[in-house]
């Protein structure tokens, strides 16, 4: 009896979860929606920007697989909400890491999704820009 081996090259095995992310529209389940619609009430947008800085960074919030919301903190005035290209399939459940050469948090930068108790990583995102929302006034 023979022995089969199939060996899947690491850039392929890199690249499936991007991959699987595709350019599909990502949905929002109802409660996701409503949590987003919290998060951004009383607010407007402004001008989408490339980066953010790291102080914009402290808090970090997922709201389903489509949006990723920054902060400095969770009562901050502007809030940036990033909608990854193709979403980031269950970061709201795990851990999301970046590896970058500045303090800022840039457009087209890629993340990975990892799940802490196995250390696989689950899923990559690439981020697009970042739009802020900020407190209005009144």
């Amino acid at each position: 009896m023979r022995k089969i081996i199939f060996a899947i090259p690491l850039a392929l095995m890199l690249a499936a979860p991007a991959a699987n992310s595709g350019t599909a529209e990502v949905k929002l389940s109802e409660k996701d929606q409503a949590k987003f619609e919290k998060l951004v009430s009383g607010r407007t947008a402004g001008k989408p920007v490339s980066c953010i800085n790291r102080i914009d960074q402290g808090n970090m919030t997922a709201v389903g697989d489509k949006y990723l919301v920054y902060s400095r903190s969770s009562r901050a005035k502007t809030i940036y909400v990033n909608e990854p290209y193709g979403g980031c399939r269950d970061v709201d459940r795990h851990a999301l890491v970046t590896v970058r050469p500045s303090a800022q948090l840039c457009r087209g930068e890629i993340a990975q999704v990892k799940d802490l108790p196995t250390g696989a990583f689950i899923d990559s995102c690439s981020f697009s820009s970042f739009v802020p929302y900020t407190e209005t006034e009144g």
